[in-house]
């Protein structure tokens, strides 16, 4: 008997495992446009393009996107909600540390700013796309130099994030970089 309710309790944790989590066969079930993007994204910045499919394809409002439009305002939001995030971290850290002793609050300055504009820089992009603001690419351009700089000012200063926070900044700039190439090609930039 207990071992009848330990097989179906391990079937359906396995098959609600397999339903809630992205799957290994993202690529072969993502749209033909996410496959697209990704490939372009390879080419043109150098992303891993089974990275960056199973990135968006984990997002219900990317995988329902049917045009470049919609795309794009869905990375936008998922760079947005990234851009949060680190910024979040960025402000605890800055607001938890004695700025006078510990090395590299100017680093974890300039990233809490650099995370503040990319935040407002993204929310202005989502309206823009929607508005066909052709200053979005350069917005995004900004973007992209300021979370550089945060970058350079962690590395300089020899400061090492935790897993997490680093794969979040990661992941807002593999967002930033997918949306500044679909806004090109809306905007035919």
């Amino acid at each position: 008997m207990d071992s009848s309710i330990g097989y179906v309790t391990f079937i359906a944790s396995l098959l609600l495992c397999l339903s809630s989590s992205p799957t290994p066969f993202a690529n072969a079930r993502a749209s033909s446009l996410v496959r697209s993007v990704c490939k372009q994204t390879q080419d043109q910045f150098g992303y891993n393009y089974k990275q960056c499919v199973k990135s968006l394809w984990k997002d219900i409002p990317t995988r329902s996107a049917s045009n470049l439009k919609d795309l794009d305002t869905a990375i936008l939001k998922l760079a947005l909600t990234n851009a949060q995030q680190s910024k979040a971290f960025f402000v605890n850290t800055l607001n938890n540390t004695d700025n006078n002793i510990v090395k590299g609050s100017g680093a974890v300055k300039q990233c809490a700013d650099s995370y503040d504009f990319a935040v407002d820089g993204f929310a202005f992009s989502i309206g823009g796309i929607k508005d066909n603001d052709k200053s979005v690419s350069q917005i995004l351009t900004q973007v992209q130099d300021e979370i550089v700089r945060c970058g350079k000012a962690l590395t300089s200063t020899e400061i090492e994030l935790p897993y997490l926070v680093s794969s979040t900044n990661f992941l807002t700039m593999l967002y930033r970089d997918v949306a500044f190439l679909i806004t090109s090609q809306l905007f035919h930039i």
